[in-house]
């Protein structure tokens, strides 16, 4: 790899996290209502549970609920 390529790479590396951190308070406004949605649909009547014990099953749903920053 040239010593170019990889300035390249080390830029996009540095600048993701600027870009997240610039990008979060519109991703947060704007998810507000899908996440909303998401949530009605997780815990509606007839959906499955997304924390088994008994048959030792996890849904995906599970780690998007209990994550701290979702």
């Amino acid at each position: 790899m040239r010593y170019e390529e990889k300035a390249k790479l080390m830029a996009v590396k540095g600048l993701i996290p600027l870009a997240i951190l610039v990008a979060s308070p519109a991703l947060l406004i704007a998810g507000a209502p899908i996440r909303r949605r998401y949530l009605r649909y997780v815990y509606r009547d007839e959906a499955p549970q997304i924390l088994d014990k008994e048959r030792d099953w996890v849904s995906a749903h599970y780690f998007v609920i209990s994550h701290p920053l979702l």
